[in-house]
């Protein structure tokens, strides 16, 4: 029998309010009837232009909605949870256990007053792991497995003291720090120069393979879909426009922006 899929979502509508002055507010859609499906182990690769709805998209993938933006209408099932229903206390110990996030900016997800370590136990701290001990052990393995170097005293250290490459790096531990079942993995490359871009790819394609981690690859880049995803949905203008595996779909498009996307690249 084949197992149910980790995450379906089913008609998922994303509103966003527009405030015009004097006028009353309006909610408008800026993911419009989406249809998606990951399951355990797989990566999905999310592309298509800026504004067309990935990053909106991810988020929603944990039951989440942007300040002014709302979950309307649709389904966002994660392991059998209705995650846009859901109360609070479900999605709070879903997020961070079950589901993580890895940000574009690295620098903007960590406090700049705390150390790396201390940031990254706060995550186990708020999911019930009481043993300080044994979440320090899991955070210096995950620092080595991440090739950061001398992990005991990059720990220390505070987030401006590392390179950008270094921060996303940890910023990565930090989601696998809960040993969740899906990442959703937001542009993390943008800001890398290109080597440390492969760097930080291939370490995130070797762990992914070997926790059996399913992953959601929000970009741009084309080159990091065909490296990494095993399946590609692409995205215009808050609709998907076509989804299948990502050989399939890069090689013979059937839409004309997917080929007018490859063409750019």
């Amino acid at each position: 029998m084949t197992s149910p899929p980790l995450l379906r979502v089913g008609g998922l509508h994303v509103d966003a309010q527009f405030r015009r002055p004097g006028r009353t507010p309006v909610w408008r859609p800026i993911v419009d009837g989406v249809d998606l499906v990951v399951d355990r182990g797989q990566v999905l690769g999310l592309i298509g232009e800026t504004g067309a709805g990935k990053s909106t998209l991810g988020l929603a993938a944990m039951g989440y909605a942007r300040r002014g933006c709302r979950l309307s209408k649709g389904e966002i099932l994660f392991d059998g949870v209705e995650l846009r229903t859901a109360p609070p206390a479900v999605l709070r110990g879903l997020r961070g256990r079950k589901v993580a996030y890895v940000a574009q900016s690295a620098a903007a997800a960590f406090n700049p007053a705390h150390r790396i370590l201390a940031q990254i136990l706060e995550v186990a701290r708020i999911h019930g792991d009481a043993d300080r001990s044994r979440a320090r052990d899991r955070a210096m393995e995950l620092f080595e497995r991440m090739a950061l170097p001398d992990p005991r005293n990059f720990a220390d250290r505070y987030p401006h003291e590392v390179s950008g490459g270094q921060l996303q790096r940890a910023m990565t531990a930090m989601a696998l720090a809960g040993r969740p079942d899906l990442i959703v993995f937001d542009e993390p490359t943008t800001a890398l120069d290109v080597t440390t871009q492969a760097q930080v790819l291939d370490l995130i394609k070797q762990l992914q393979r070997e926790m059996g981690l399913a992953v959601i690859l929000v970009t741009h880049d084309l080159g990091v879909v065909a490296n990494m995803a095993d399946r590609v949905t692409v995205m215009r203008k808050g609709r998907v426009v076509e989804a299948g595996p990502v050989a399939e779909i890069l090689e013979r498009p059937g839409h004309g922006y997917t080929r007018a996307l490859i063409a750019a690249a």
